[in-house]
């Protein structure tokens, strides 16, 4: 997918408004780091993240994961590729922290794990989906056992989360249209296919 001239504009418009605030949010985050490594899944750190995030930009996310001696953060926009831009530059203004790694987007894992959100959890194991290819872009739906209907839009952030982990966000942005989810028992038993081959699947519908 290419970006416009147009588009490109609005981004570097948007970046220079909220300089501040992408300034403000690393020197928070250096002041930060060592509480942050310690515990990184603790209430107070997601409070805190989600709030200087929020101010950047609503729909930014992150995840915290150990990697090797450091911690890694990594800035996210949950497939939202208009964010795209605002994620690689708040990743590239970031200062060099002791004990840290800083990634935009989230990458492909070697091991698929359970993502939850809010509500919502989806284990890859427990799941099939459909992906079709929808003209310039694909649209996905994912079958899994008991959905909760109340709880919809936090099941589309765990299953693009999910689809991150095994071809990347950047490539979920760029190429998923669409996400459904639905439950097991309507699933069509000979085209559905279980997760473990979404990145097959992906590629051989890309080519």
């Amino acid at each position: 997918m290419r970006w416009t001239a147009a588009a490109l504009l609005l981004v570097a418009l948007f970046l220079d408004a909220h300089a501040e605030p992408l300034t403000e949010f690393w020197h928070w985050f250096e002041a930060n780091s060592e509480r942050l490594a310690s515990n990184p899944e603790g209430p107070e750190t997601v409070e805190d993240m989600d709030y200087w995030l929020g101010r950047i930009h609503q729909g930014l996310s992150y995840q915290i994961r150990s990697a090797g001696r450091k911690k890694e953060l990594i800035l996210s926009a949950d497939g939202e590729m208009r964010l795209f831009p605002i994620v690689d530059q708040l990743a590239r203004q970031a200062p060099r922290t002791k004990g840290w790694k800083i990634t935009a987007l989230r990458r492909k894992q070697r091991l698929l794990e359970p993502v939850t959100v809010g509500e919502a959890t989806i284990d890859p194991a427990q799941v099939f989906f459909d992906l079709y290819d929808d003209g310039a872009r694909f649209g996905v739906v994912l079958y899994v056992p008991r959905p909760n209907d109340d709880h919809l839009d936090d099941y589309r952030i765990a299953a693009i989360r999910l689809m991150s982990q095994a071809v990347g966000e950047r490539e979920i942005g760029n190429w998923i249209g669409f996400v459904d989810l639905d439950r097991h028992g309507v699933r069509d038993m000979e085209f559905s296919r279980p997760f473990a081959e979404f990145e097959h699947v992906f590629k051989s519908l890309r080519k």
